[in-house]
């Protein structure tokens, strides 16, 4: 497989959850979670955070893993690329910070399918669980043939059986992240606060498909769930960050 490295977007401004990645979640910081299981994945040439902010770089440089500052940036795929073009990356794994809990083997197989489809942007689609749907703080995802063809926040409840979750991964090579940053905000991307939306329409998006939830934290309350599940971790006896099974059933 073509080497594939994956960075990590952090800032501290969340308008949901200001400090977000440096919220501890069962006394270790989220984004060092995240960054843990980026390296449980073993597929990843280098894992670096990007971030805007000495607090987090402190907290990540502290933790054993890499870091680079930024500036500003519109999007977490932005500073993706702003840190990609620093470090000379080609093929990238955005794996957004607030994704403590994502399966390593989905990251795997991202990566994966990033290599064999570098002219493809790649994300990931989930099960959709109905307690979801009226959520605006869930994305969905509709997919065709394998591929996306819209996000959206709000569906109709009778339409939620077409609908996927979408999870914060992203993945592209150097052609597409170049291709991205050189196009303004889309008018749906900007509507929808939906980033992806830019690219919409002008390259393919190939979606992986994965049986497990995905439990991001968006905001203070999706902490606890994430939380718990922690807890259940640890009373079943599992090393830190792996789970036996898929937490829910494709």
């Amino acid at each position: 497989m073509s080497p594939v490295s994956c960075i990590v977007p952090a800032r501290m401004g969340s308008s949901r959850f200001p400090g977000k990645p440096l919220f501890k979640l069962c006394d270790k910081e989220m984004i060092v979670r995240t960054l843990e299981r980026a390296a449980l994945a073993e597929c990843f040439d280098r894992i670096v955070c990007a971030t805007d902010s000495d607090e987090i770089a402190e907290v990540v440089s502290r933790a054993g893993f890499e870091f680079l500052l930024t500036g500003e940036a519109a999007t977490g795929s932005d500073r993706v690329a702003e840190a990609a073009r620093a470090l000379d990356l080609d093929l990238v794994v955005n794996l957004q910070g607030d994704e403590p809990l994502v399966e390593p083997s989905v990251l795997w197989d991202v990566a994966r399918t990033l290599a064999e489809n570098p002219d493809c942007w790649v994300t990931v689609a989930c099960p959709l669980k109905p307690e979801d749907v009226p959520l605006k703080t869930v994305v969905k995802v509709l997919v065709k043939d394998g591929f996306a063809v819209d996000f959206r926040r709000e569906i109709p409840a009778g339409e939620a059986g077409r609908w996927f979750q979408h999870q914060g991964i992203y993945a592209y090579s150097r052609k597409s992240r170049d291709e991205f940053t050189s196009l303004s905000q889309s008018k749906l991307e900007l509507e929808r606060s939906l980033e992806q939306m830019r690219i919409m329409g002008v390259r393919p998006i190939r979606m992986v498909q994965s049986p497990y939830e995905s439990i991001s934290v968006d905001v203070p309350s999706d902490a606890n769930a994430v939380e718990a599940l922690l807890h259940e971790q640890k009373k079943q006896g599992l090393p830190d960050g792996r789970f036996k099974e898929p937490l829910r059933s494709p």
